[in-house]
């Protein structure tokens, strides 16, 4: 019950943009956080006016607000809660905030576009199947009919369009359920495979259309270095920052890598030394890495690697919208096709035959 109670309270991607808006505006309009935040839990709903008022609520005791969002515990990301602590630090938190709310609302736009470019194939789908299921309700059982009335033999056709009509019931319903069964299942499969409670910024939705592995590991590249340039212009340790930066892509592979570079960056290695086992990220991006802090220009770079993986990612979900709508409508379109051709055409060709045989 309390698990449930916690996964309830936990704020949602778009949530946690509103919370940064609202706090940002309240720091720079230069009102109280703790009467602020009361009045945005009066007036919002959900996650996000549970999440006001209990940190209203804390801080008119006189507890930080990095302490109060350190007390939400994994109701709010650990990326999340360092980048407050960044700013609070480098007396940036409103520019802190704000980019952080860019950085989630890029992660929400993707998983929109993806969504929408699935949309007009299963409305297709839709509106197929349902056609399909008239034609077999209705002229099916016409056919069977007069067939019977003309007094002519069974045949494969009949007794197939026969069956077809017996098990509708069965078969209407139990087949695009089971498709959305399938698709519900490998996309839990890949979200777990690719996603981890710690990584929550990037939404456990976006990593289940890792059915695309190359727009996903260019955005989950892009959450990386945004993340950890945000993190470092604040002020951030490196080897804390890189070890943020990984838990907030939500990717094993990468946490698995940041977290070994973490730990040798605070074992006193050079960033170089570092980068060299980190086998899931790119040439390009540790050769930038290293390239930025021999420069004295970390943040710069890693914004501009961000830039180059954020457009490559964008790019391909452009193309993703244009080819598979019209790839999947056309398959889907084709099948049906030839569907509606063997429920119609065939029984009538058959119904032809039977008639001009002989009847002596």
């Amino acid at each position: 019950m309390a698990e449930s109670s916690a996964r309830s309270d936990r704020v949602s991607l778009e949530q946690l943009i509103a919370f940064n808006d609202e706090v940002a505006s309240l720091i720079r309009a230069g009102v109280p956080l703790e009467l602020g935040l009361k009045q945005v839990g009066q007036s919002a709903t959900g996650g996000l006016a549970k999440l006001s008022q209990r940190l209203a609520e804390r801080m008119e005791t006189g507890v930080s607000l990095q302490q109060a969002l350190d007390d939400e515990g994994d109701r709010i990301p650990g990326v999340y809660r360092a980048v407050v602590e960044a700013g609070l630090r480098s007396g940036r938190l409103p520019e802190a905030l704000e980019e952080m709310s860019g950085l989630a609302t890029t992660l929400l736009d993707l998983h929109r576009r993806i969504a929408i470019a699935l949309l007009y194939p299963a409305i297709v789908f839709a509106m197929a199947w349902g056609l399909l299921t008239f034609v077999t309700y209705s002229m099916i059982p016409a056919y069977l009919e007069t067939h019977a009335r003309l007094d002519l033999a069974p045949t494969f056709v009949t007794n197939g369009l026969a069956a077809l009509h017996e098990y509708q019931a069965i078969w209407c319903p139990g087949i695009p359920l089971v498709i959305v069964m399938v698709a519900l299942a490998l996309s839990q499969r890949v979200a777990t495979q690719h996603n981890t409670t710690a990584g929550r910024l990037v939404s456990r939705r976006l990593h289940r259309f890792a059915w695309f592995p190359w727009v996903i590991e260019n955005f989950d590249r892009a959450t990386l270095t945004h993340t950890l340039r945000l993190l470092v212009q604040n002020q951030t340790p490196l080897h804390e920052a890189v070890l943020l930066a990984g838990w907030a892509t939500g990717s094993r592979s990468i946490i698995h890598d940041t977290t070994a570079v973490a730990q040798q960056l605070q074992a006193g290695n050079s960033l170089q030394n570092s980068l060299g086992t980190a086998r899931s990220l790119p040439h390009f991006l540790r050769w930038m890495l290293t390239s930025g802090e021999r420069n004295g220009n970390l943040p710069e770079v890693l914004d501009s690697a961000g830039d180059v993986y954020e457009s490559r990612a964008t790019s391909q979900v452009e193309t993703l919208k244009s080819v598979l709508p019209a790839t999947l409508t056309i398959v889907i379109g084709g099948l049906v096709t030839l569907l509606y051709c063997l429920l119609v055409f065939a029984p009538v060709v058959e119904l032809f035959r039977g008639l001009a045989e002989p009847t002596f």
